[in-house]
């Protein structure tokens, strides 16, 4: 692998208890792991950010993992419920553009998981809505060098798992992948829009916090 695309693999360390996993996800322990491994993605948000954007991806990511962690305290919530209170949370704490996006996909996914998001088939339906929420609300698409290139392939890859165990790594592999080829598209969007000379080479930093995140929660509840 080419030296400048290593980073979107680093090793995840886990710092959680497993979540408990047989074919459902627990769905506070998936947020925990969450956002566990977007505060060890900080430091290569950063590298990659400063490279070709604003240089401040570390710092939303880490208060999009804070906000994500204040939001977990109400144990008796909904599922529906619990993941607009990480939507509104993350919204009020990281106003960024990248920011503003995961919030979206969050408080597009509550309505879709209609009372359960344990199965495959709930993760997958809640996944697509949120990465059609972002994908409205940027104005982007696949293909044009931003999360939804390594957030597509991932709902995609789990969507065909026998699985949700299976889905899962599928889903953190393709992240991964997607990732990787950010770094031979044109920017279309943002500041790397108009230094498209930095950007290319290097992977989408936002692309990258997506698919650290999915290979956290996979690595935790769904290790192989």
């Amino acid at each position: 692998m080419p030296a400048r695309l290593r980073s979107v693999r680093q090793p995840i360390r886990s710092r959680l208890v497993q979540c408990p996993m047989t074919d459902q996800l627990d769905l506070a322990s998936a947020l925990a792991a969450l956002a566990d491994a977007f505060d060890e993605s900080v430091d290569i948000c950063t590298s990659l950010d400063s490279r070709a954007g604003d240089g401040d991806l570390g710092v939303t990511v880490a208060k999009i993992a804070q906000a994500i962690r204040s939001s977990l305290g109400d144990v008796a919530l909904a599922p529906a419920d619990r993941l607009k209170a990480v939507g509104v949370a993350i919204a009020k704490a990281a106003p960024s553009t990248f920011g503003t996006l995961i919030a979206t996909g969050f408080l597009r996914a509550s309505p879709a998981v209609a009372g359960d998001i344990s199965g495959q088939v709930a993760v997958v339906a809640a996944l697509r809505a949120a990465q059609d929420g972002i994908a409205a609300r940027g104005k982007s698409e696949l293909g044009q060098r931003t999360l939804l290139d390594a957030l597509m392939p991932a709902t995609d890859a789990l969507a065909a798992a026998p699985n949700l165990g299976d889905g899962l790594r599928a889903a953190a592999a393709a992240a991964e992948g997607g990732a990787e080829r950010t770094a031979l598209m044109e920017p279309v969007h943002g500041r790397a829009g108009w230094i498209a000379d930095r950007a290319r080479g290097n992977p989408d930093a936002g692309a990258v916090a997506i698919a650290w995140a999915f290979r956290g929660v996979a690595s935790r509840c769904a290790p192989s």
